[in-house]
């Protein structure tokens, strides 16, 4: 619904425009920065129907593969869930922007105008000058190591659901019919805890040891990952249409996967 929406915003900004050269021309970016230009048909659920430059033939690709698509307007038509996410992740750090014409910009805030009719970057570059320009002109923008809590949040949670889920494993599996429910339940999740004498908890859970151990570990290999793929740089518009960005810019969620699969199967349901 989202897609239809957008191109037929998308046809009216061209019917209404200036230009009198009509015939629109397409992009769309892959993760990876290789940009194919087309003229596209339509979108669906799962794909992207298009024809290549100097081509009659239809083809497809899956959206799992696009990070956006515009067109020779600038207006962006379509974004990935990742896209709307790294624009979340940037706003309000400080960093440099790099323009497709070469312009390095110092700021220290940024904010994105999510109308994609017409994307615009709001910066502020001191206390008393601050400007707008388009989305589309920006090569990459580099942000502060702040970006790095994000590297934090996952690393917690890859090793903290872990233990929740095989917790919760084995009450399940050593569940006793015959006893109270919430004796049970305790008696099992008291493992990850230490022993505080207040509430009851005379010793330390026999798994807290390494539940404590393992998170540290986790989050600062989750830093020092992201710190060597460079996840502080954000790729936006590639210089060359098959000149590759340096870094995927997809971003790897189970949320994401989850919710996505949930949705996929409601779709199939109804339909």
């Amino acid at each position: 619904m989202k897609q239809n929406w957008c191109i037929i915003l998308l046809s009216f900004s061209v019917l209404f425009s200036e230009n009198k050269n009509l015939d629109v021309n397409h992009m769309f970016v892959q993760y990876n920065g290789l940009t194919t230009k087309c003229i596209i048909d339509s979108m669906d659920n799962d794909l992207l129907y298009f024809v290549p430059e100097d081509s009659v033939d239809q083809k497809t690709i899956s959206l799992k593969e696009v990070y956006y698509a515009y067109n020779d307007f600038n207006r962006v038509f379509y974004y990935s869930w990742s896209f709307n996410e790294n624009l979340n992740r940037i706003q309000n750090t400080t960093g440099k922007i790099y323009t497709i014409t070469g312009e390095t910009i110092t700021y220290i805030d940024i904010q994105f105008n999510k109308d994609m009719i017409n994307p615009e970057v709001f910066i502020k570059m001191n206390a008393n000058k601050s400007i707008y320009i388009d989305m589309l002109s920006i090569e990459r923008v580099e942000t502060d190591f702040s970006i790095l809590k994000h590297s934090v949040k996952r690393g917690f949670h890859y090793s903290y659901y872990p233990f929740l889920i095989l917790t919760s494993l084995d009450l399940f599996l050593k569940w006793d019919s015959k006893r109270r429910y919430v004796p049970q339940i305790w008696d099992n999740y008291n493992d990850l805890f230490p022993g505080i004498a207040t509430i009851g908890l005379q010793k330390t859970g026999v798994t807290y040891q390494s539940f404590t151990s393992i998170i540290p570990s986790s989050v600062i290999v989750s830093m020092l990952y992201d710190y060597k793929k460079e996840k502080n740089i954000f790729y936006f518009t590639p210089l060359l249409k098959q000149k590759k960005f340096d870094r995927a810019m997809k971003i790897f969620s189970f949320k994401r996967m989850f919710k996505e699969s949930y949705e996929k199967l409601i779709y199939k349901i109804k339909k």
